[in-house]
């Protein structure tokens, strides 16, 4: 990197997963808080299939090394500050703890302040015994914080190479997580299937509600509820933050202002035409269920390529004579 953009790969690296462990933090929260809003509104005779969260992390096979059944007590703990789990809200606070100390010379003294401040926060009132009430209370001021520490660094911090790197970060993992989160709004969320048809608008309104995106579905669909309109609007809609198509436009965004970007770039618009390629109206859940693995799928393939052009690059030497 030449001028303004010349940072160390380590630097960028850092930046780069202090994005993505902020991110994962505010994610993991939301997606515990899909199933967690459900319990007020369904009748206590249908019981919740919590494994599901647990799948569409893809770490059922270390769960299950430490949990004997996937109820709603294991699986939360496994969630939100489970040690043993490298994907736990408590592990993704403090990883982007660890990560802000080495980049203290870059990253606004404020924002600093607040990540040691959330994870404080979090260790305190979101560890064993946790009650539904208080793991409610825990996960909506551990998004507040997060959502703190975001608007101090894009109001404070120097929109540099190292902001590009921060916001790669971002929207890989809200790009990520925001499809796992309608991918948790296409699973059984009953231990019998059979009583799941007159509670799905319950379950979409959850969804919405966990992307805070409900007062937004509202203004721009003016319609009721329902699957079909909740993953269009969710998948397609460029002007919600955390859309997929927003996601996928702010990373190109970002990637554009680095340098050798040509092959990621492109690698991205690929995805962003298949994504705006799907009917997903016309869709049955297996096939909706199929594309959102792909699209995971193809997004890791872009989080290596960023890593092996950014963080793993070495230049050709030139030779003597």
């Amino acid at each position: 990197m030449t001028g303004q953009n010349r940072i160390l790969s380590s630097t960028a690296e850092r930046a780069y997963w202090l994005g993505r462990y902020l991110e994962r933090a505010d994610s993991t929260a939301r997606l515990v808080r899909v199933n967690s809003r459900l319990l007020y509104d369904l009748p206590r005779r249908l019981p919740l299939a919590w494994q599901g969260l647990v799948n569409i992390t893809g770490s059922r096979t270390l769960f299950d090394e430490h949990f004997d059944e996937p109820s709603e007590k294991n699986v939360s703990r496994y969630l939100i500050n489970d040690v043993r789990n490298p994907g736990s809200l408590i592990n993704s606070l403090n990883s982007a703890r660890e990560n802000v100390r080495t980049l203290r010379g870059i990253i606004p003294r404020g924002s600093v302040e607040y990540i040691n401040e959330a994870h404080i926060y979090a260790k305190e009132h979101l560890s064993e015994p946790l009650s539904r009430s208080r793991r409610a209370e825990g996960l909506d001021e551990v998004q507040a914080f997060i959502q703190r520490i975001d608007g101090y660094l894009s109001a404070n911090m120097l929109h540099d190479a190292h902001w590009a790197f921060l916001r790669l970060g971002n929207f890989i993992e809200r790009a990520d997580m925001t499809s796992r989160i309608l991918e948790a709004g296409c699973k059984d969320i009953f231990d019998d299937a059979s009583d799941l048809e007159p509670f799905t608008d319950i379950q979409w309104r959850s969804v919405l509600l966990s992307l805070d995106a409900t007062q937004s579905y509202n203004q721009v669909v003016q319609g009721p509820v329902s699957q079909e309109a909740v993953l269009e609007f969710i998948v397609f809609n460029p002007q919600l933050p955390r859309s997929i198509t927003y996601s996928l436009d702010s990373l190109r965004k970002s990637i554009r202002a680095l340098p050798r970007h040509d092959r990621i770039i492109q690698a991205v618009n690929r995805l962003r035409r298949e994504v705006a390629a799907q009917e997903l109206n016309r869709m049955k859940i297996a096939a909706v269920e199929t594309f959102l693995d792909d699209f995971q799928s193809e997004l890791a393939d872009i989080d290596s390529s960023i890593r092996r052009t950014y963080f793993q690059y070495k230049p050709r030497r030139r030779r003597k004579g």
